[in-house]
């Protein structure tokens, strides 16, 4: 990974959107971290210039413009764009509400649509880098996520779209992480009983539980290319294969 880049990420406050701000600035990269919530910087380095943080909701494109505008002014580049944020309101179909639906396909489509847009405005004399995070029930369903699953299939066509846009001076891909061991996925999946965790390790052929590590590599491995957009990059241990 490139140490003279600089990468932003949405939903940089938890979960993978944690665990991958935390590999980058590890690895020496200057990152700019994006959550709806406060972000404690004690974990990496206090006061370090390599680092800044933003409280941002990504679906407000009034928060978002100031954000990118004030950490382009701070890092004069911003060269990786990585668009983890996202919530979950389950319901069954016919008890969703308007709020469910509205609050889940905002952050997820519509906050990617806006900082990508945001990202794509910014001056650059380098190629840049636009990962998108997808998931997989965006393409076969699932019961009571309807709002979810609609969002994902919409960012799936909607870094299709992107590549075909900002081609050659962007590249677009989208990420589809499943079955990663962090404390929302421990916590949703109740991973923590021997039931629970043996009812999703059963369903992914590589036996185990995906670690932080298998994501980053392959983030390391998009942001390596330079001849790689459009793309849909499954880190999944073969739970779901197309």
């Amino acid at each position: 990974m490139d140490q003279n880049k600089i990468a932003l990420i949405t939903g940089a406050g938890r979960g993978l959107g944690a665990a991958v701000s935390e590999y980058m600035y590890s690895h020496g990269m200057r990152v700019i971290l994006v959550d709806n919530n406060k972000i404690d910087l004690k974990k990496f380095s206090p006061k370090n210039e390599n680092i800044h943080s933003y409280q941002v909701d990504v679906s407000k494109r009034v928060e978002v413009k100031e954000m990118f505008s004030s950490a382009f002014k701070r890092f004069k580049q911003i060269d990786y764009l990585i668009n983890f944020a996202g919530i979950n309101r389950d319901a069954p179909f016919l008890e969703m509400t308007d709020e469910d639906w509205d609050s889940v396909v905002s952050v997820h489509l519509k906050g990617t649509f806006i900082c990508c847009q945001e990202f794509a405005k910014l001056k650059s004399k380098s190629t840049r880098h636009i990962i998108n995070v997808s998931a997989a029930c965006g393409i076969q369903g699932r019961k009571n996520g309807v709002n979810f699953c609609s969002a994902k299939a919409g960012v799936l066509a909607f870094t299709k779209c992107l590549a075909l846009e900002l081609s050659p001076k962007i590249q677009v891909n989208c990420l589809i992480p499943s079955a990663v061991d962090t404390p929302e996925v421990r916590e949703r999946y109740n991973l923590d009983t021997k039931e629970g965790f043996d009812s999703v390790v059963k369903g992914i052929p590589m036996g185990r539980l995906g670690k932080t590590e298998d994501v980053t590599q392959m983030i390391n491995c998009i942001l390596s290319s330079n001849f790689t957009t459009g793309s849909t990059f499954y880190v999944n241990g073969g739970e779901y294969m197309s």
